[in-house]
């Protein structure tokens, strides 16, 4: 493997900019570019990017890494609207899945009952539930049914492009899930992916359940889509740079890892704008107002310890509620514009405690909003358009951290406390060296304890968050099978 100390490259595609920047490995940005186009695809992105911030003395082989912030996951299952009289259809490129649902006392909601109708028929070729799943105490709930999940396998063998499984407590004990990807694995072949819940996380079943269905939709397009930007890096002489994508919470992820794990893309573009204003300012206590990040009105984000504040957890994709933490953004306004009354009230919204902070401006059209706005808007210090807002995204994605999670169940007992932290502390750890985290420098840096009160005895919800830089070199691509068989170690 070859240590890197060359160049990243930053890319940011919006829907009629491209934005880039070139930074050093030790995070000193070179050059930033914005330009306009219609729809920019990763090959004429990358024309332009390259065109216009490679030094002269530098060549393509002096990049060691190519990020992406990306709006394809986002547009894949943005809700219809009405165009004269009649809907939109749903994205062609979701779907087909199976769902498995491991719970058999669980159909009082049976799987995808609160999905729009159209969605959940464009999106879901055949359902099932079997009996499994966990109790709180981490014993079975019932037996794994092997031979019903079998034969459901071979039922939609052939049918299917991949397979959501979700098991009840499968936060607190994923075992069963396990079973039933190595039993679908088997039955289906590497070709399919196999998608199971207790890697997205959520403590309620419905929501993690759909979190998990969405993923699994999004896979083919997504590992298709992985392949268009691997080929036009490597027919552009980048074959060599690793590939990172941005995700919703501020970090990136391999390419080979993002195309495995789409649904945490989304919202990975606005992520990386927060992040990247937040840098080109040096602030980390700050509130963000993000531009053009889509056709809505402008928003506002805050920014705790240099990181965007996240939602707990209930998001709401394409009309169907999931347990996707994205950032919290708080529009301004309700149109493509906004005014200072406006973003007055979304400031006032965004913040996490009564004190003023500034107000940093990033994305295409940040200077156009500085000009609409007081220098000293009411709630915050000041407001501040920093050098290169623009492309503040292409910026964030460039000196992003990877990024893993995990989350757990834990029942409140004496003397488990300790281990359980430290086990879905490793956990997050593994999901970052997995998602492309340099191994010997990857930490967990936040675990989060959420009480649980509605359940019949006392449990917490354990959230770990890992980071680390970039791994060196050029890892192995990986396969599904390969995918599939890591999960083993967690």
């Amino acid at each position: 493997m070859r240590e890197t100390g060359g160049f990243r490259l930053g890319v940011a595609l919006d829907r009629d900019h491209v934005t880039g920047a070139l930074v050093r490995d030790d995070g000193d940005i070179v050059a930033v570019t914005t330009k306009r186009m219609t729809r920019p695809l990763p090959d004429g992105a990358l024309d332009e990017v390259l065109a216009a911030l490679l030094p002269d003395d530098s060549t393509v082989r002096d990049v060691d890494r190519v990020a992406f912030a990306i709006r394809e996951v986002d547009e894949l299952v943005v809700h219809p609207q009405p165009q004269k009289d009649k809907w939109r259809p749903w994205d062609p490129r979701l779907g087909p899945v199976a769902v498995v649902r491991l719970g058999a006392a669980t159909t009082s909601v049976p799987p995808l009952g609160l999905w729009p109708t159209a969605l959940r028929d464009q999106v879901v070729l055949s359902s099932i539930c079997v009996a499994g799943g966990s109790r709180l105490d981490g014993t079975d709930l019932e037996p794994l049914d092997t031979s019903a999940v079998a034969d459901f396998a071979r039922a939609v063998a052939g049918r299917v492009e991949a397979v959501a499984v979700t098991g009840v407590f499968a936060t607190l004990t994923p075992d069963h899930e396990l079973a039933a990807a190595a039993i679908l694995e088997k039955e289906l072949g590497d070709s399919v992916p196999v998608l199971l819940s207790h890697e997205i996380g959520g403590t309620g079943l419905l929501e993690r359940e759909n979190a998990t269905v969405l993923q699994a939709a999004m896979t083919v397009t997504a590992g298709r889509y992985a392949a268009t930007v691997a080929a036009s890096l490597a027919e552009r002489g980048l074959g060599h740079a690793e590939v990172f994508l941005a995700r919703n919470d501020g970090t990136i992820a391999a390419l080979d890892y993002a195309a495995t794990h789409p649904l945490a893309l989304y919202g990975g573009a606005a992520a990386a704008t927060v992040c990247g204003a937040a840098r080109l300012a040096g602030e980390q206590e700050a509130l963000v107002a993000l531009t053009c990040a889509d056709d809505d009105a402008p928003s506002v984000c805050a920014v705790t310890g240099g990181k965007p504040r996240l939602t707990p957890g209930h998001t709401t994709i394409g009309g169907v509620p999931t347990s996707l933490r994205v950032i919290a953004r708080v529009p301004a306004g309700s149109g493509p514009s906004t005014d200072a009354r406006a973003m007055a009230e979304a400031v006032d919204r965004a913040k996490t405690s009564p004190a003023d902070l500034p107000l940093l401006l990033g994305g295409p059209g940040s200077e156009e909003l500085a000009n609409l706005l007081p220098p000293r808007l009411t709630g915050t210090l000041g407001v501040r358009c920093p050098p290169w807002a623009a492309a503040a995204a292409a910026v964030g994605v460039a000196t992003a951290p990877v990024g893993g999670e995990a989350e757990r169940v834990m029942p409140v007992r004496d003397g488990d406390e300790t281990a359980m932290r430290e086990a879905v502390s490793e956990a997050a750890r593994a999901a970052a060296v997995r998602a492309g985290a340099d191994p010997r420098l990857a930490r967990a840096t936040v675990i989060e304890e959420t009480p649980l009160s509605y359940l019949s005895e006392p449990a917490v919800a354990l959230r770990a968050h890992a980071e680390g830089p970039p791994r060196p070199g050029v890892a192995p691509r990986h396969t599904v099978g390969a995918w599939l068989g890591e999960r083993k170690g967690i």
